[in-house]
Formats: structure tokens, C-alpha cells, sequence
């Protein structure tokens, strides 16, 4: 049920089926998100780009711009809870990634103009996956990754023009994200307010707004004292 109403809430926003099209390009998102900090922002407003970056796990060999589709996201790493150095400290991938900064601005970028030979797909969850499948897969092959019930991210290996990308959220969370013990209450507590504050008023907000109703009960499961 929870998965028809976000297929029918996202669908102005999000377009995934994974087939191939007649011109042999598989039919990827329209739109791919970018999360970052204010700072790294502005410096790509000053350069003109959205630069690349190595991937953070040291064991992989992946450098571009790591993005994610929306569907996915609000499906997979809304819902999915991990260990956060400490076994009872869970929370889920979507708060992760964006209570890495205080300062958050999240990008949307068409999939257009990409090359899909520069983009590739993986399964988010690093500790699980194999050396192949930790560097990535190419995009062609998203079908085997999109029909999976796993987060999944995009990584585009070259600089995309900034002026090709939107801003359509900034938040600031007024977080210190050197205090671990602030940073984990906050998200094990409040882990889609800043999802939703960032996606107000757009689309995409109704995606996050379903998940965040369905998982109401996962998260009194895994945190009853919250």
C-alpha cells in the first residue's frame, strides 16, 4: 500500500523503470539529488561546476559526484537502520547523510545531458557488498540494482555544470556535528525533519511525508525512549 501511494505521490518528480529505451539508453531518473554542505556550494558557484570527490570508503576506487534518485530514497534509506558505532545507536541512511553538515543544501540535476557511460549504480551499504560491486556497476545495468529492496546510489564520473543543476533546498540545522552525542540524539529522534525541511513545498516532499508515515512504528521499535 505505502509503496502505490509514493509511486503515485512521486510521480511528477520521479521516473525510474530501469527498461532501455529505444535508443539503447536505459531509462534512468529524470532527476538525480546531490546533498552538501553551504560551503562546498558556494565554491561550486565560484567554479562553475560540481566538482568530483573521492568515494569516503578507503577500499574503493570511485571518484565522482554521488548523487541519489528520489524514489529510492524515500523507499530504501528512510526505512533502512543501521548500527551507528555504537549497537544501540541506530539510525537510518537518509538522516546520516544529511546530518553530515550543519549547513545542508541539497541539489536536483537532470539526467539528460549525462553520459550514461560515466555513470555508475551501486548498493549504498559498503559493508555488504563485494570489490566489484563497491566500485560500482554501470548504469546500463540499474535494472539489477533498482529491482533490489536496497538503498542504491548514482555516482557520475566527471564535473557537471552547475548552471545544469537546481537548488531547491537549504536548510540550517543548527547542529554541532562534532558533538557525537548531539549528533545521534538528533538523529535518532527527529531523523526526517530535516529530509522534510529540505524538501518543503516541492513534489518531493510528499514522498518523504509518506515514508515518515510508514515508519511511525519502526522507529518506536527501535527507539522507545524517544
Amino acid at each position: 500500500m505505502i509503496g502505490k501511494v509514493i509511486s503515485q505521490l512521486g510521480r511528477a518528480a520521479v521516473k525510474s523503470s530501469g527498461r532501455i529505451t529505444k535508443s539503447g539508453k536505459p531509462n534512468l531518473p529524470r532527476y538525480l539529488y546531490h546533498v552538501t554542505s553551504r560551503k562546498n556550494y558556494e565554491a561550486m558557484l565560484k567554479s562553475g561546476e560540481i566538482r568530483t570527490s573521492h568515494d569516503a570508503c578507503l577500499s574503493s576506487s570511485l571518484e565522482g559526484v554521488f548523487m541519489f534518485d528520489l524514489k529510492n530514497f524515500a523507499k530504501r534509506w528512510t526505512s533502512t537502520f543501521f548500527s551507528f558505532e555504537e549497537e544501540c545507536a541506530k539510525v537510518n541512511l537518509g538522516s546520516a547523510l544529511v546530518c553530515k553538515n550543519s549547513d545542508i543544501v541539497v541539489l536536483k540535476v537532470p539526467t539528460k545531458k549525462m553520459n550514461v557511460d560515466k555513470l555508475k549504480v551501486r548498493v549504498q551499504d559498503e559493508t555488504k557488498a563485494d570489490y566489484h560491486a563497491l566500485n560500482g556497476d554501470s548504469a546500463r545495468f540499474q535494472t539489477l540494482y533498482t529491482r533490489r529492496k536496497k538503498p542504491i546510489e548514482y555516482i557520475y564520473g566527471q564535473n557537471i555544470d552547475i548552471s545544469d543543476a537546481q537548488k531547491i533546498g537549504e536548510l540550517n540545522l543548527e547542529l554541532n556535528v562534532d558533538n557525537r552525542n548531539e549528533l545521534i540524539d538528533f538523529m535518532q529522534k527527529r531523523p526526517f525533519e530535516p529530509l522534510l525541511k529540505l524538501f518543503k513545498g516541492t513534489p518531493e516532499e510528499k514522498c518523504v511525508q509518506a515514508m515518515q508515515k510508514a515508519n511511525i512504528r519502526e522507529q518506536c521499535y527501535e527507539f522507545p525512549g524517544g
